[in-house]
């Protein structure tokens, strides 16, 4: 899968989100949602289809979605501080059963874009509590408990989708910030029309004047593969 491939899935996700999930037989004109069906489940299976192909050496790599990720056993604990600390990272890189990288995948940032920077700020912290600790995760398919390590050179990244929503001054200000933080990144994969926009609505293709893929993210995830 390329970049622009990727690109048109997600578009045609969220084009197919607006349908009801279940066309009637008869009488389907009559029929309509007001909302559209969220696509989260969808983007974090595209992007892990995405890195699985990117894989060179497949030998003992793992690409998780929506692990639940236990600490449980260990000192950690969730901010109130009476339950062992879970994490659910979109996606997870592991090597040899060693944790290497967790992924937000983010459509956009929404209304929630105000929080960003603070969140990122408390991933890194949380990052550096958990680096070198062992924890585990129930296989989706089997629930047998596999256990992990978390690398010391963790990295949490942010995949934003699309840029879209947000003005390009405000975004490279969330950019800018982030540099500044050592254990956390952001990938901003498209520019210029969201890909969810209701201009055109039939449209799926993805061109260069409307959608603009970001080809600087395909080289960050590159540096991503070569840690694990």
């Amino acid at each position: 899968m390329e970049q622009t491939e990727f690109l048109e899935k997600t578009r045609k996700a969220y084009l197919g989100a607006r349908e009801c999930s279940f066309p009637p037989k008869s009488n389907s004109s009559i029929l309509s949602r007001g909302t559209s069906h969220s696509i989260s489940s969808i983007t974090e299976d595209l992007f892990g289809c995405y890195c699985a192909e990117k894989v060179r050496e497949p030998n003992g790599i793992k690409i998780l979605i929506d692990p639940p990720i236990s600490f449980k056993g260990t000192e950690l604990k969730n901010k109130s501080g009476k339950r062992s600390l879970l994490l659910r990272p979109d996606i997870a890189f592991t090597k040899d059963n060693i944790v290497n990288c967790f992924f937000d995948i983010k459509t956009d940032l929404g209304y929630k874009r105000f929080e960003f920077l603070n969140q990122a700020k408390d991933r890194n912290n949380q990052l550096n509590t958990i680096k070198e600790k062992y924890a585990h995760y129930k296989d989706g398919k089997t629930k047998i408990n596999q256990r992990i390590k978390i690398s010391p050179d963790i990295k949490f990244v942010y995949v934003v989708i699309s840029q879209g929503n947000i003005g390009k001054d405000k975004m490279n200000s969330f950019i800018n910030g982030i540099k500044l933080l050592k254990n956390v990144d952001v990938f901003v994969i498209s520019k210029g029309e969201h890909l969810n926009s209701y201009n055109e609505i039939s449209k799926t293709e993805i061109n260069e004047e409307d959608w603009i893929c970001n080809k600087k993210w395909y080289k960050k995830l590159s540096y991503i593969f070569d840690l694990i």
